[in-house]
């Protein structure tokens, strides 16, 4: 299982590479880390799908637009916490591997009153 700390370098290099090399932020509580990134001006489709890509690999992800027409963008990830202390979820968005189908239920015969 990795940590939540490696967890959240992955996913500031692929915000910091989807954005060409932007300088990331990242803030720390006790059951989330926060990565923040500045957008450049415009961005190519591809670098464009980069970034949703690496935006989508967090449990939160959102845009904001602050004083001065900056534009940030930020991914979140959880740490979960039990009795014990933290405890790192096992990565950001894993896909769940899918269920194998149950057979069918046999039907049952309707109950006599």
């Amino acid at each position: 299982m990795c940590s939540a700390e490696t967890q959240a370098a992955a996913l500031a290099a692929l915000l910091s590479a989807a954005l060409g090399g932007a300088e990331t932020r990242t803030e720390a509580t006790c059951d989330r880390i926060r990565i923040e990134a500045d957008l450049p001006g415009e961005l190519a489709a591809a670098a464009h799908a980069a970034l949703l890509s690496a935006l989508a690999a967090g449990a939160r992800y959102g845009h904001e637009r602050v004083s001065g027409g900056a534009e940030t963008v930020w991914v979140e990830i959880d740490v979960e916490i039990d009795k014990d202390g933290p405890r790192q979820p096992d990565s950001p968005r894993t896909p769940r591997t899918p269920r194998t189908p149950r057979a069918p239920r046999t039907p049952r015969a309707p109950r006599s009153k």
